[in-house]
């Protein structure tokens, strides 16, 4: 996927009170009203950490294996996704960013450099 172009990251934003959540949920984390709204958000960020995945579950098994990482984007927003290929040189503070959406997930890459 390198050199794909970004793409966007789904998230919720709480209409009372403005703080963006990673959800699913239906109350606000912050303010506790039912209040969240779907909002998608540039898919920039760093990477916070990623593990490989080699034993899945039962409905990822065909897929594995895979990396699942933990990015903090810069809209204020941790998330979780996958990391297209993860190598040992991708650790904490690596310049990511969405490139695809899975089921129900993101997948970022690193930024070249």
């Amino acid at each position: 996927m390198s050199g794909a172009a970004a793409t966007t990251v789904p998230a919720l934003r709480c209409a009372a009170c403005d703080v963006l959540d990673p959800g699913p949920r239906e109350l606000c984390p912050a303010c506790l009203r039912p209040a969240l709204a779907p909002v998608e958000l540039p898919g920039e960020g760093r990477l916070v950490a990623w593990t490989m995945i080699r034993r899945a579950p039962t409905r990822f098994r065909a897929e594995a294996p895979y990396a699942v990482c933990v990015v903090d984007l810069e809209a204020g927003v941790r998330v979780t996704g996958r990391l297209a290929g993860a190598t040992d040189a991708q650790g904490p503070g690596t310049a990511v960013r969405a490139v695809a959406r899975g089921e129900g997930y993101s997948v970022f890459e690193g930024i070249p450099a």
